[in-house]
């Protein structure tokens, strides 16, 4: 997935726009079985503070299955590093848990782009495409057979993050291949925080701060920069209850880099469940 790199390093790494990506895109499928029946949301990218792009995210469900799509921007060093990207995933539930069919991603840096698509049977990925190939590096660490068995593509896979069930928000594993590379994310619990009405008239609620980790498994190039993403223990995803519903939605997600904070923040969601009409601004 991406760093919006804050820029300066690859947009390819699964930091702020890869981690944005994750974590905002999932909420399909009725409540009753853990997730939103439709869900559009925006967020605002930032860095140090200063708005750098923006992540919208629209998903929708019906007894055939689930599809959620995203796309972002970001604009970053005054305009000269610009990347956009778009993704999305048909799928169908079997037992509660998401199954993809095929998931897609598009992506365009400044004159350069590239795109990733997947095909699934089952749990298991049984057609990569990746235009252009993955470099080949002394450093990268193969992808075997047995890595494509029991994933789910990026989009599914925060589904599984956010779905409301027995667990705690915060104790989550999650086994992804996003067409070049093999990782988990891996949620546990920091803290808990109080979050600030949307409206006037409501009132706040207690959301939870997740530690969010990136555990690389394969596919990825073993140097300097993969193992300090990996050591990166500082990554915070606030998940918000929705009153009236079990349903959690993130809030924000922020990620401490060396070179500054980068940061997802809601504007909007609105939200269909059981019926029911949500929306959420901040």
């Amino acid at each position: 997935m991406t760093n919006v790199g804050l820029a300066m390093t690859s947009l390819k790494r699964p930091t702020l726009v890869g981690v944005a990506l994750l974590i905002a895109s999932a909420h399909p499928l009725t409540a009753e079985e853990g997730w939103a029946a439709a869900v559009h949301a925006r967020y605002a990218l930032r860095y140090n503070g200063i708005n750098v792009g923006r992540l919208d995210f629209n998903s929708k469900t019906g007894k055939q299955g689930y599809s959620v799509s995203g796309s972002g921007e970001v604009s970053i060093l005054f305009g000269a590093i610009k990347w956009a990207g778009s993704s999305s995933v048909t799928g169908a539930v079997q037992g509660g848990v998401p199954v993809p069919q095929s998931y897609a991603f598009d992506w365009h840096k400044n004159k350069k782009g590239g795109t990733v698509k997947l095909g699934f049977t089952g749990a298991k990925a049984t057609s990569v495409a990746v235009d252009p190939p993955s470099g080949d590096h002394p450093d990268t660490v193969p992808l075997k057979p047995e890595h494509m068995n029991g994933v789910l593509d990026p989009l599914s896979a925060v589904m599984m993050l956010t779905k409301a069930d027995n667990r705690a928000p915060c104790d989550r594993r999650v086994n992804i291949f996003d067409g070049k590379q093999r990782y988990d994310i891996v949620f546990s619990l920091k803290r808990h925080t109080r979050i600030a009405p949307s409206d006037a008239g409501g009132a706040s609620v207690i959301g939870f701060v997740c530690r969010a980790v990136y555990e690389p498994i394969a596919g990825h190039r073993n140097n300097a920069a993969s193992q300090a993403y990996a050591a990166n223990r500082d990554v915070e995803v606030v998940m918000r209850p929705i009153p009236g519903t079990k349903l959690l939605i993130p809030s924000s997600v922020t990620i401490p880099t060396p070179w500054g904070t980068g940061s997802m923040t809601t504007e909007r969601i609105e939200i269909t469940a059981g019926g029911a009409q949500i929306a959420l601004t901040e």
